[in-house]
């Protein structure tokens, strides 16, 4: 049966109290008691010991309040985070209605735009999803991605009047020719091409393996070196 403390520590004072009444013969007998401070230490054992117990139960109460406060912050649509979080990311993107659920819609418009490859968007592939949005990854982007070519590629695609896009934006470096040692030396300086230029039949590119090319304009005595998976042959 549960106690009421006040009741508990009420009753531990009352007894304190009769105990000196007792001891002193107020109430008419004879009998001797034990020492008043081993009564008094009898009941301060009790208060201390309820005041513990309060003491477990308010830390219990507060423990259960937070762990409740976590688990519903870590689920909750506005912990970028959490599962639902990444849905309204996406959703947001995709210019769907924002809750956090990847319902019909949502998945018919991601389809569209990025395409589900690894099935609907659920808990097992919302990183890979969500990843592929902050990335741009559109469809197009991954044509582009699909179309890249090796360095030789981007060569004779110059070479043979074609044009080449680039498909991120590069500050590349400079690079001179050596003739006494036949070799490319970087000048120190660079060269910004941006997320979808175009060049045409008017560049030239050298294959430096490596992943990696030479690009010049005609006649031209620098020449930049670009990594080849920032080109597609268009």
């Amino acid at each position: 049966m549960k106690l009421n403390t006040n009741l508990l520590i009420g009753a531990a004072l009352l007894g304190g109290g009769a105990y000196v009444a007792y001891h002193k013969g107020w109430f008419g007998l004879g009998k001797k008691l034990p020492p008043l401070d081993t009564a008094l230490k009898a009941n301060q054992e009790v208060l201390d010991k309820v005041a513990a117990e309060e003491a477990q139960k308010a830390a219990a109460t507060a423990a259960a309040a937070k762990a409740a406060t976590a688990i519903k912050q870590a689920t909750t649509i506005s912990n970028p985070n959490s599962y639902k979080g990444k849905v309204a990311y996406i959703q947001n993107d995709l210019g769907v209605a924002v809750d956090g659920v990847a319902g019909s819609q949502t998945n018919m418009a991601y389809n569209a735009k990025y395409g589900l490859d690894k099935g609907n968007i659920s808990e097992a592939n919302i990183d890979y999803y969500h990843s592929k949005v902050k990335q741009g990854l559109t469809l197009v982007k991954q044509g582009q991605v699909a179309k890249q070519t090796s360095g030789v590629a981007i060569v004779n695609a110059l070479k043979n009047g074609g044009t080449i896009r680039f498909i991120k934006t590069i500050n590349a470096q400079n690079f001179v020719l050596n003739k006494a040692t036949n070799s490319y030396v970087a000048t120190g300086t660079n060269l910004l091409f941006n997320n979808g230029a175009v060049l045409s039949s008017t560049w030239k590119a050298i294959d430096r393996g490596a992943g990696f090319v030479l690009i010049y304009k005609a006649g031209a005595n620098t020449l930049q070196q670009v990594p080849v998976n920032a080109i597609v042959v268009v």
